[in-house]
């Protein structure tokens, strides 16, 4: 009788699997699913069905639930299992047809996702507990080393800082040559175009403080100079290239130099080198790295930056911390909040914990938050105000609710009064504003934010905002899912790496070029876009799978009752909510300081497993 029950849950999982791409397929024949029945699921599925393929897995998985139905199971695994399902649910719907409508759209989609929802949870649960089983039980260090390796690991030990940064330095040498002098993007560009005072498209959503003074503080005024004074070095030079590849240097000297600490930190805390050689193969030949290294985002620097303060928390929770060390530490936090506005939430909320957690240490960390949290703030209300430095436009802290608008607008265009229309224009340009929605981001929606908007405009905004979430919840519950579910859904994934070249300097007559080497650029770039699709390996940088890791760890260190270095695992969340209070859908470079600094997380979490 448990054989009949396990044959037809291994069908039934397969008939799951199978049905994401029949529904798919029928999307895009139909358009749309108004008159879907069951029948025409069935006769489709038939005519569509791969019988030999769907015979191997219901075997495989027959297998599989056999072997493994006497399990045991840990009560947060599962309830992270049922968490899971509900992402790859929802998530498949939202991806199809950017709403719940394959899911709740009739009574026949409704049962096959149930029955989804069951056979997805009992094959993650068992997955999830049989891998965590496996792990109690994993020495890494039981695991032999080829000759050739162990002679590697012979010199790697004796001269750590000196292999790891040749050896990076060795595979990301064809990314320098290809790229040169630097690769940069929309963002970027227009930070240099602002240090050299020409008019960009942030001025166009704040009134200038001064209108002589063309910079605002839309991307961190810190990171803008630093990057705009080494371009201008090379541009006085007669040679922006020669000045954007400094910057260049430099970044990528703080990157490894983050990465090299990370790895010899890990040595320290006695972590097998098997384990070490991993990550220096992952930082060393997936592409994301070397082109994110070379890319003048923001978030590469911000990213190396994390796993110093990772490192540093770490200690502070392991060892005795030194005043010295606080200084140091203070210094970092203040960087990394110049560098990146949402920063001071993700240290904050990561340092108040410490202060809950560490008794002895309350003082120390209460002095350094409060102190660098001052010194951020004299920076943004005191010292940019004496230069005439605009801050960045408020729509920036808005995109939930102008999504949301926007989407009522187009749906719900008839339920709103010739009032509300008109309240709603003040802010958001009423006439074209259902066009410019688009579901996965909120940039065109906000573009047209009236920056001449009075107070009285944005509360008068706000009230039409929240009468439409009592008429149409469902509607804000779509707009804000569909701006989010990909960073939690892991079969999509939207702008994964920077490599084109951008125009954006040299039409404003600063000769900013790639070299000509177009070929071996071309053999990169594909490289790098077709990555993300190799199985198994591309998962390291899938968006969706590297936050269920994260979620994973939270489970795995609570089952183990090693609460405490939840700690570490904070800023990556808190950075993962201003992901979904953000502008786009699965945006790569936002989610970057997490996928850099998962490796010595998992290094930190194991050394401590005991």
């Amino acid at each position: 009788m448990q054989k009949l029950k396990i044959f037809i849950l291994s069908i039934l999982t397969t008939l799951s699997l199978y049905s994401e791409f029949v529904l798919k397929e029928l999307v895009i024949v139909k358009k749309s699913l108004d008159t879907f029945s069951l029948k025409e699921l069935i006769k489709y599925s038939y005519t569509n069905t791969s019988f030999i393929l769907i015979l191997i897995l219901t075997i495989a998985l027959f297998i599989f639930y056999q072997k493994y139905k006497d399990i045991p199971k840990k009560k947060p695994y599962n309830i992270l299992s049922l968490i899971f399902t509900f992402f790859l649910v929802f998530g498949f719907s939202y991806s199809v047809v950017k709403d719940s409508s394959l899911v709740t759209g009739n009574i026949i989609l409704l049962l096959v996702s149930l029955i989804k929802f069951i056979t997805y949870y009992l094959l993650l649960s068992t997955i999830i507990n049989l891998i965590s089983n496996k792990l109690k039980s994993f020495d890494i260090k039981n695991i032999k080393l080829p000759n050739i390796l162990q002679k590697f690991q012979n010199y790697y030990e004796k001269h750590p800082y000196k292999t790891i940064i040749i050896f990076i330095l060795i595979c990301w040498l064809p990314y320098f040559i290809s790229f040169y002098p630097a690769i940069l993007s929309p963002d970027p560009s227009n930070q240099i175009k602002q240090y050299f005072g020409i008019a960009t498209s942030y001025i166009e959503s704040v009134n200038l403080v001064d209108p002589n003074v063309l910079i605002t503080n839309h991307h961190p005024i810190f990171h803008t100079f630093i990057l705009g004074g080494f371009a201008k070095i090379g541009y006085l030079l007669g040679n922006l290239n020669f000045g954007l590849f400094l910057f260049t240097i430099f970044q990528v000297f703080v990157v490894i130099s983050a990465m090299t600490y990370a790895l010899v930190y890990l040595k320290k805390q006695q972590l097998p080198f098997i384990y070490r050689f991993i990550i220096l193969l992952m930082f060393s030949l997936i592409p994301v790295f070397p082109l994110y290294a070379m890319s003048s985002v923001k978030d590469t620097f911000f990213g190396a930056l994390l796993i110093f303060y990772i490192i540093e928390v770490h200690k502070i929770m392991t060892n005795n911390y030194k005043p010295k060390e606080y200084i140091i530490f203070t210094l970092l936090l203040i960087i990394m909040m110049l560098v990146r506005h949402n920063a001071i939430y993700i240290l904050a909320v990561s340092l108040l914990v410490l202060l809950i957690i560490l008794k002895s240490k309350r003082l120390p960390l209460f002095i350094v938050l409060i102190s660098s949290i001052f010194i951020y703030t004299t920076h943004n209300k005191i010292i940019l105000p004496i230069y005439h430095i605009s801050p960045g436009s408020i729509r920036e802290m808005l995109s939930v609710p102008f999504q949301q608008t926007a989407r009522y607008v187009k749906y719900y265009d008839n339920d709103l009064t010739n009032q509300d229309k008109k309240i709603i224009d003040k802010i958001l340009n009423y006439d074209t504003l259902k066009d410019r929605y688009k579901p996965n981001i909120s940039d065109p929606v906000k573009n047209e934010f009236n920056k001449d908007a009075t107070n009285e405009d944005l509360k008068a905004y706000l009230n039409v905002w929240f009468k439409g979430l009592l008429k149409h919840p469902g509607v804000y519950i779509d707009a804000t899912i569909n701006n989010v579910y990909g960073y939690f859904y892991p079969n999509t994934s939207n702008w994964y790496v920077y490599y084109n070249y951008d125009k954006r300097l040299s039409e404003s007559n600063l000769n900013y070029h790639y070299n000509k080497l177009k070929i071996p650029r071309n053999i990169l770039s594909a490289y790098a876009t077709s990555y993300p699709y190799i199985p198994v390996l591309g998962a390291q940088v899938n968006i969706g799978f590297t936050v269920w890791i994260y979620m994973y760890l939270i489970c795995y260190l609570i089952v183990n009752k090693a609460k405490k270095f939840i700690t570490l695992l904070i800023p990556a969340f808190m950075l993962l909510f201003t992901c979904i209070v953000g502008p786009v859908n699965t945006y790569f470079r936002y989610i970057f300081p997490l996928v850099i600094t998962l490796p010595l997380i998992i290094g930190l979490i194991y050394t401590n497993k005991k």
